[in-house]
């Protein structure tokens, strides 16, 4: 069976489908990938997909470029996420590489100067090497360099003593 076949799902026409879409960006706002993938499952038909990005597109509903800008930003400041992290969602959200790009560029910080203070707290002091294992393996997860994570590990303990 194929699971991506949506002829099960009841159609949605033009202007339903467009409706759908203005609701869905009245909450938050998506990349062009996320809303198209919305309302596929929803029902709308390609072509009609097509039109409505293209009338979002036209008004500045959807913008990736913007949506890639406030999605970095909100990820570094709210969920102190490294680079590589941040490339890897907005990837999985559908933005093309320049936007990407463009969103990284637009961050400006030293990511050792954000992890240090995130690794001093995660330590808390304590520098038994399944700590200090269990804090790389937290941060790699989170985006950072493994070296960036490393030199801030030494400098705490250089501090320490």
């Amino acid at each position: 069976m194929n699971y991506s076949d949506t002829s099960s799902s009841p159609k949605l026409d033009y202007e339903k489908a467009k409706d759908k879409a203005l609701r869905l960006l009245e909450f938050r706002s998506h990349s062009e990938k996320e809303l198209c993938d919305k309302l596929r499952r929803a029902g709308a038909m390609d072509e009609d997909i097509e039109s409505i990005l293209a009338f979002c597109r036209n008004y500045g509903f959807v913008n990736d470029r913007e949506f890639a800008r406030k999605k970095a930003l909100d990820l570094k400041n709210l969920k102190k996420y490294g680079k590589q992290r941040i490339y890897q969602e907005l990837k999985v959200k559908g933005i093309g590489q320049e936007d990407i790009e463009f969103a990284l560029s637009e961050l400006d910080f030293d990511e050792e100067d954000t992890l240090y203070p995130l690794v001093e707290k995660k330590l808390r002091g304590n520098f038994e090497d399944k700590n200090i294992d269990k804090c790389i393996r937290y941060f790699i997860y989170r985006g950072y360099n493994i070296s960036d994570i490393k030199r801030c590990i030494e400098r705490i303990k250089t501090n320490e003593m």
